[in-house]
């Protein structure tokens, strides 16, 4: 199927299509089912253009850094992720469509694969997270409840760690979890890969 330039792509079940997002591509995809697509996401900014859609074994893929936005509002189910993303959120948003008081109606994220994307700072809303695949260490899944149990202990933490568990403890309470990069971590709390190992040992359960 072709699809035009600027075109909102909506109310479709596609199936096995190629669909590119992005400034000389289509605009979004609206009230669809897709099956075995490969997405293709070419953003400067902002979120992927993706609303109340279902997709089912499809690939996302970001050609560029997509940052400070969410995949909310559609449900992803044997989904596989490539690219960068950072600062961004998946899974079941917490909060109403923003300018209302309407839930979402889509959200889930079902055995999707992030093995392929990098994710620094990524996170998870009311998702099962060990149903999902992510790359091994030097990236890192830290599971809320253990954030919690940390920023409530007496220990001492190195760098700015504290000031990043601190903040972690004032998350909505549907945060299932934060996936991170050793790099990334080590940047913004001002430590070494050495200290940023010994606490997550700390924190314990983490996925990597």
């Amino acid at each position: 199927m072709e699809f035009k330039q600027h075109e909102r792509i909506s109310d479709h079940h596609l199936v096995g299509e190629t669909i590119r997002i992005g400034d000389d591509w289509a605009e979004s995809i609206v009230r669809c089912t897709l099956e075995n697509c490969h997405i293709i996401i070419d953003v400067p900014r902002g979120g992927p253009g993706i609303h109340d859609c279902q997709l089912t074994e499809c690939t996302i893929e970001a050609k560029r850094r997509m940052k400070d936005s969410s995949f909310f509002g559609s449900d992803y189910t044997r989904c596989k992720f490539k690219g960068k993303f950072s600062g961004m959120d998946f899974g079941r948003s917490p909060w109403p469509i923003p300018g209302t008081d309407i839930p979402f109606k889509y959200g889930r994220l079902i055995d999707c694969d992030f093995t392929e994307a990098t994710l620094d700072l990524c996170r998870f809303f009311n998702v099962d997270i060990a149903r999902q695949k992510f790359a091994p260490w030097p990236q890192f899944v830290i599971p809320h409840d253990r954030e919690l149990v940390a920023a409530g202990s007496n220990s001492s933490w190195p760098g700015k760690f504290a000031e990043y568990l601190a903040v972690a403890a004032q998350e909505n309470p549907a945060l299932t979890a934060t996936a991170g990069t050793v790099a990334y971590f080590m940047k913004r709390n001002a430590i070494t890969q050495e200290e940023l190992q010994q606490a997550l040992e700390k924190i314990g359960g983490i996925i990597r």
